[in-house]
């Protein structure tokens, strides 16, 4: 088992920072694209099920009340393919000369090891409920009340399409929703922001830890929402140390879709039975059980890190 002390080659014979400034090219390239084919092809889709042209051209948003949740769910999908699938294809098939595959230094999951990573994933959440009540009660001085304004509107805007995203009126659509919000997104965001801008960034700097921070950072700075942003880059610096320390980009892929499949499975749950479960929220748990999944929390990520992924010494 070999970690990524070093980061893994994907320059494709270029330098360093030439290879670096292409990737973040593609990586704005591919996040414009992709969002203008989901909203095209959403644009389109509000258009035939009877939308005026005349509406949607005084507020764009509201092709969202002439889609159903699975045409809604469906240009989510066709973003999430085109930023964060085709972007790293084409990355490693066309400059580094590559395959997928070169993004493990180890191509083994060890069932251990996933227990270990869906477990430290799910008290993580309740641990970082502190960070995001706190994120979400940032105050602005008066000179930035333009932006602490904004700021919240896009917050409430993504709000009522997240609610949008995960009104499931059958279990059909909850299967459709965990592959478009959970599965897919696992994937593609850590062969994205992990397999590549993190491998990049720690060639480039030679610092492991701060190519770990700086694509946490934008990973959740590309997400649009400054209330959350401080929780989600911890969560992507808890993706990227599972990266580094076993070397194996399934980790933190199946950390990911753990995390938001965990929570779409909590709302359906909700949404059947009335009984309401939010890990992410300090209110909803006991102190003891806080305290409890901090010091699990710790003991899963020792464990994870200095003793089942320790490198092998020489006999």
């Amino acid at each position: 088992m070999t970690r990524l002390d070093n980061g893994i080659d994907l320059t494709g014979g270029r330098t360093e920072s030439s290879s670096f400034l292409i990737l973040l090219g593609l990586l704005a390239a591919g996040f414009f694209v992709g969002q203008f084919v989901g909203g095209l092809v959403g644009a389109i889709l509000a258009l035939i099920n009877g939308m005026g042209l005349d509406e949607f051209q005084k507020n764009p948003e509201i092709m969202f009340d002439y889609l159903s949740l699975i045409e809604v769910l469906s240009t989510q999908i066709l973003y999430t393919l085109v930023f964060t699938f085709l972007v790293p294809w084409f990355y490693i098939k066309i400059f580094a000369e590559k395959k997928l595959s070169t993004l493990s230094n180890e191509t083994k999951v060890r069932p251990i090891a996933v227990v270990v990573v869906v477990l430290a994933t799910l008290t993580f959440m309740v641990v970082n409920s502190y960070f995001i009540e706190w994120n979400q009660n940032i105050k602005f001085p008066e000179f930035m009340s333009g932006f602490e304004k904004w700021a919240r509107e896009t917050e409430d805007q993504l709000a009522k399409a997240t609610e949008k995203f995960t009104t499931f009126n059958n279990f059909g659509e909850f299967l459709f929703g965990f592959i478009a919000i959970a599965l897919l997104p696992g994937i593609g965001e850590e062969l994205l922001f992990r397999g590549l801008l993190q491998n990049s960034l720690q060639r480039l700097s030679k610092n492991k830890h701060l190519a770990i921070w700086l694509s946490a950072l934008l990973f959740s700075a590309i997400h649009l929402q400054f209330y959350g942003l401080v929780p989600r880059m911890l969560l992507g610096a808890l993706f990227g140390y599972f990266y580094v320390w076993s070397g194996n980009i399934w980790y933190p892929i199946i950390g990911h879709i753990a995390n938001n499949g965990i929570q779409v499975i909590l709302v359906y749950t909700a949404q059947v039975s009335g009984a309401e479960i939010i890990l992410d929220d300090s209110e909803t748990i006991p102190v003891v059980g806080q305290i409890v999944a901090v010091v699990f929390f710790i003991g899963l990520m020792f464990f994870f890190r200095n003793e089942y992924l320790r490198p092998k010494r020489l006999e």
